[in-house]
């Protein structure tokens, strides 16, 4: 796991206090927990100090408990929520440490961590109740012809804007169980992917399709919480949908915060089903910032990335 490496520990269990990767957002457990220890004036072995490698700011806590006679570490984060009251309780607890240790880490690599741990919790069943779904083969899944329908697009749009997308930090949304991820990463992309169904995402996790560091169960128009402005040079999106004129204003949100997150000058590549939901996107998107052109990619079979939007942040 990526936080024992980061860390530098041995193979000791650890629990991140937060149920979910979106509730990372809130930190209310780990808020509610810090005040408690902090209160409770426990002298603690150890912990680890995590601060951010490039700002020298206190960004999460590791901390050596026991339960029932175990050990285990238990990981308060503060990366994503960023509360000014979080470092205080967090500072005094230290102060109750007989041994501590402080590791400088990369914010980029904590939020791969913490994704990692989310996706292995999520695939090994840990983050359901009771799970009623059996694994299906890779073949009832995935489709090699929409693999192969995909390449194309994305080779011809490389070309179109002059860019590669290898080399760019790229968003996925709505990715659903990876489909439409196998033939980025077939192009040699290593996008960030999230999708608000959790079976769908631990489906494409279960055969490899989705990467644990690099997916997440996050809804679309939340994006702003987790990701600073400007921070992807690429948002995609494949075979979004259904969009309606009464659904509207969820997909302006979707949009909304795909354009805030994306770089000026960034690149926008969505594909739908229908000539009616790509006409809608691009009048939300060209209210948004986005300068951009509906692409006509229809084939004999009709059923996959028919339209594309394909646009650049221009405002």
């Amino acid at each position: 796991m990526l936080f024992h490496d980061l860390l530098d520990l041995d193979d000791t269990p650890l629990h991140v206090i937060e149920r979910s990767f979106s509730d990372q957002s809130r930190c209310e457990l780990t808020e509610q927990y810090l005040s408690e220890i902090v209160q409770s004036k426990t002298q603690f072995d150890c912990a680890i100090q995590i601060t951010d490698q490039n700002q020298d700011e206190l960004t999460g806590i590791a901390l050596l408990m026991n339960s029932e006679g175990e050990d285990f570490w238990a990981i308060f984060s503060n990366v994503i929520r960023k509360n000014p009251g979080w470092n205080d309780l967090a500072i005094e607890l230290c102060e109750r440490v007989n041994d501590l240790r402080v590791v400088a880490i990369e914010n980029s690599r904590f939020m791969d961590a913490l994704t990692e741990y989310y996706s292995l919790m999520l695939v090994n069943r840990m983050l359901c109740d009771r799970c009623m779904h059996e694994k299906k083969s890779f073949g009832e899944i995935f489709s090699e012809s929409r693999v192969e329908r995909l390449l194309p697009l994305l080779t011809a749009t490389e070309q179109l804007e002059k860019i590669d997308f290898k080399e760019m930090d790229l968003l996925e949304i709505c990715c659903g169980n990876g489909m439409a991820t196998i033939a980025l990463r077939a192009a040699g992309c290593d996008p960030l992917c999230l999708d608000s169904d959790q079976c769908a995402v631990c489906e494409g996790l279960e055969h490899g399709v989705l990467a644990p560091h690099r997916s997440m169960v996050l809804d679309a128009t939340l994006s702003t919480r987790f990701f600073a402005a400007g921070s992807f040079d690429c948002v995609v999106g494949f075979m979004l949908g259904a969009i309606y004129p009464f659904n509207r204003d969820l997909w302006e949100k979707i949009m909304r915060e795909s354009a805030t997150v994306l770089r000026h000058g960034g690149v926008l590549l969505v594909t739908v089903h229908k000539n009616e939901e790509i006409v809608i996107l691009k009048e939300i998107l060209d209210g948004l910032g986005i300068s951009g052109e509906i692409i006509d990619n229809r084939d004999d079979a009709g059923l996959y990335d028919q339209w594309v939007y394909l646009g650049e942040k221009v405002a």
